[in-house]
This record gives structure tokens, sequence and C-alpha cells, in this order.
């Protein structure tokens, strides 16, 4: 643990670094708070079918510029909670992650506008369980019974829509995004091929800026 909150506090600070050259009337800071529909895509059809999402928290920062008057860039650093359950034993998984999205908004400008939201993201495993394994309940990933061994960083992309409203120089963003990883989760070949995250997300950004525009 000790270790993820060193990388934690490193990615903040890298934030921090890239936004320190931007003129600051144009840069702002906030947070977001969402709830995650995690979920896993089979290759197998006959997996898919068994699976069924697992909600999860999305918590973050936000550090936002602005590079012109519809168009903004953002780099964030979120907490997230995601997973699938399956119908047969000790199938689920619980995933937490840190994950450094960077996006870029499109936005009509207007005081109350709908958004497009692109990004792509960065991910590291902090916490891994087995949901519903045989005689043992929720045990580690790392449990010597549990035979699935997976990859501890992900990679994925995102696309969304948004509304935005203005409050002066702030703003609250309300958005709907999709992500999926680009990477297979396992480390091995499984016999119903790749396993790769995907969720949705609901969650809303409020942004302040630093300046005095």
């Amino acid at each position: 643990m000790v270790r993820h909150g060193f990388m934690a506090a490193s990615l903040v600070a890298l934030l921090a670094a890239a936004a320190a050259p931007l003129h600051a009337q144009d840069l702002g800071v906030g947070g977001r708070l969402g709830i995650v529909g995690g979920a896993v895509w089979f290759e197998d059809r006959e997996s898919i079918d068994i699976m069924q999402p697992m909600p999860g928290l999305q918590v973050g920062v936000v550090v936002a510029y602005r590079a012109r008057s519809a168009v903004s860039l953002q780099a964030e650093l979120w907490y997230v909670q995601k997973g699938w359950t399956e119908s047969r034993p000790g199938a689920g998984r619980r995933l937490s992650y840190v994950e450094l999205p960077v996006f870029v908004t499109v936005t009509a400008p207007w005081k109350t506008a709908p958004q497009l939201v692109a990004g792509v993201s960065g991910g590291l495993e902090l916490g891994c369980s087995v949901v519903g394994a045989p005689e043992a309940g929720s045990v580690s990933c790392d449990d010597p019974r549990v035979a699935w061994r997976r990859r501890t960083a992900q990679f994925g992309v995102w696309l969304g829509l948004g509304v935005r409203r203005r409050f002066g120089a702030r703003r609250f963003d309300l958005q709907l995004l999709g992500n999926l990883n680009l990477s297979d989760l396992n480390r091995e070949t499984l016999p119903r091929g790749y396993t790769r995250l995907f969720s949705v997300a609901v969650s809303a950004t409020y942004v302040v800026p630093l300046g005095g525009r």
C-alpha cells in the first residue's frame, strides 16, 4: 500500500507540473464523483451470458485547461472500483484501480450546453478479490487457491456525452462515460479467450477557476 500511495502522490505531482506553464486564467481544478457499472467482455459468448456487472465507486480530482472557448483538456486522477459476478461459483472478481485519464471535451458555447467527451486512460490495480470462491466466500486474487492470474496494469479508451452548466467562471458537468480496456486482463490464455474490462459511468465534475476570469 505504501508503494501504491507513493505512485498516486507522484501522479498528482505530475498533474500539477504539467499545469504550471499554462495560463492561470484558463486553468481550473475540481473533483469528480460517480458510480461505475463495471463488467467484463469475454471472447466466449457463453461466458458473457452468465456474467452480471458489479456497481462501484468513481472519485477523483480534476485539472482542466480551456484551450478554446468550446474545447477543454482535462487530466484526472481517480480511485475506481470495478468488477463482475457470474452464475458459477468462484467466477466473479472485484477490482479497484488508481486511474489517470486524459480527456478532450467539446462543449457548445451556451450557459447550459451539451458536450462530447473522448479520452484515454492508464490504470494500476490496487486490490483484487474473487467473489463467491468455493468454501471461502471472498478471497484475495493472490490466494494460492485462485488459479486465475491477471495483469495489474490496464490501458483503455473513453467516449461519452454530457451536459455542462456554467455558474459564472465555475462549471458543473454531468456525464455518461463508456470505457473499454485495450488489453486482455489475463496473463495467460484461458479456454474462453480474452477477458477485457469495460465499464459505464454516470458521474459529475465541479471545476473552479484558478485565475480571475
